[in-house]
């Protein structure tokens, strides 16, 4: 069967679905391929997942420490079972959601895999599809190397290790970036010997050095072993455990684990037959209105590299629909990242390295959470907020680590988006006691007039 639609969208998830309702929008008609299941890597298998089980683990070492609170407790069972279903639930509600909402909106939803026979002609098992536009948001998918394929038993994928039911004694995690620091934090949670073994000289490289530095420390005091500088030469698999064979510094080491976590990045999933232009590490090539070099086929969120996040392939799959159908739109945003350890991170814009390098001398300035009454009460005071600024007091960069940094960071995008300076943001009213207001407290002191820092 042979059919003409507006748009065709190739995946289901944010950068897809997010194309599919503005094309709705615009009066299109609209048809969403999906192999899997709607909402896509964030929904199903990153996301909302991961933060549903550090949830649970938050729960659980609240807890453990209810005597720093006059509550005695006796904690003695956990059923981690229950804790996988718990986050089950929490996805299929979610999806439940999404499949009624593109239902309610007229849009079609074909399950199966998109095949292109020619630049303008799709295939989807009997299904042909001759779209006006296509917009392909075919994400990407957990990454191998050769020597640590994932045999799903004893050495896992991030996919693997959501849908596991037991909790291993012992885990070595192969990368320090965000998906390893997020499994780290759960699984340590729980008591797991967690080990992470990561290539470069620190935690999370994309972040403010200062900010890695500090997670590592509170990562030691959660007595996660943190190996940097190191590489994994082999995994010797036996019966119940593997030994992994690490070289640090020069030094050769063994680790034995009863699970092995590969988090080393993810690889885009490209449509077969596809006809554009792809890189040389396999990602789309798209302009800055998000065209492919097919000119009729646009494509948004991971499969086009750059930072990989679900915000971010909302904005971009909006904006690819626009493009596509003539509307002319925002294409370029400031993209707040965060990262759910313990304690959290948020960050937007420029770190202080790459701010004297575009800028020269710069403004630096930090304020401690020890100083915030809000955190202390928390028990969580051991981290700061950092804003870079340029010269001319117009602010280039903020990093927070501490709690609810992921909440807070939001703030500090629309400062970044608007183009405000250091006096212009001191203007602005924080409540007490809360972690927020040490957002001014780091302004004031970046102006010399600190209020509660020295």
């Amino acid at each position: 069967m042979s059919r003409r639609i507006d748009l065709l969208v190739l995946g289901g998830g944010p950068a897809g679905y997010s194309s599919a309702i503005r094309a709705r929008q615009l009066g299109k008609q609209v048809v969403v391929v999906e192999k899997e299941r709607l909402g896509g890597t964030c929904l199903n298998r990153g996301c909302i997942p991961t933060k549903a089980l550090l949830e649970s683990a938050n729960f659980y070492g609240s807890l453990k420490s209810a005597q720093n609170h006059g509550v005695s407790l006796d904690v003695t069972g956990l059923d981690y079972g229950q804790v996988v279903q718990k986050k089950n639930q929490v996805v299929d509600n979610l999806v439940g959601g999404l499949e009624f909402l593109l239902k309610r909106r007229e849009i079609e939803v074909v399950v199966g895999e998109a095949r292109f026979n020619s630049p303008t002609e799709v295939q989807v098992g009997q299904e042909v599809f001759h779209p006006e536009k296509i917009i392909v948001a075919t994400g990407t998918q957990a990454a191998v190397l050769p020597g640590l394929e994932p045999d799903g038993r004893l050495v896992l994928n991030s996919d693997q290790m959501l849908a596991t039911h037991t909790l291993p004694k012992s885990l070595v995690i192969v990368g320090g970036g965000v998906i390893g620091c997020e499994f780290a934090t759960i699984f340590s949670s729980y008591g797991v010997q967690v080990t992470i073994v990561e290539l470069t000289d620190g935690l999370l490289p994309p972040e403010d050095r200062e900010v890695s530095q500090t997670l590592l420390r509170e990562f030691k005091k959660r007595k996660i072993q943190v190996l940097t500088s190191a590489s994994v030469d082999e995994l010797v698999r036996g019966e119940d455990r593997v030994i992994v064979k690490v070289t640090q510094k020069g030094k050769e080491k063994e680790i034995e684990a009863e699970r092995v976590l590969i988090s080393i990045g993810r690889k885009p999933v490209v449509p077969e037959g596809y006809p554009g232009e792809i890189t040389s590490r396999g990602y789309l090539v798209v302009n800055d209105t998000f065209q492919t070099t097919t000119p009729h086929i646009y494509a948004a969120g991971d499969i086009v590299g750059g930072m990989q996040l679900a915000h971010l392939a909302f904005e971009e799959g909006m904006a690819a629909c626009d493009f596509a159908f003539g509307v002319n739109t925002k294409a370029q945003w400031f993209v707040p990242s965060c990262v759910y350890t313990k304690p959290e991170i948020g960050s937007v814009g420029l770190t202080e390295e790459q701010a004297r390098e575009q800028y020269g001398e710069v403004i630096v300035a930090k304020y401690s959470l020890k100083g915030n009454g809000k955190a202390v009460i928390e028990g969580e005071d051991s981290g700061f907020v950092k804003i870079v600024a340029s010269q001319d007091q117009v602010v280039r960069g903020v990093h927070m680590i501490g709690p609810q940094a992921t909440e807070i960071i939001s703030n500090a995008t629309v400062v970044l988006e608007q183009g405000l300076t250091l006096d212009q943001w001191a203007e602005v009213i924080y409540p007490h006691p809360t972690v927020s207001e040490s957002i001014k407290e780091g302004i004031l002191s970046g102006l010399g007039k600190g209020l509660h820092s020295l």
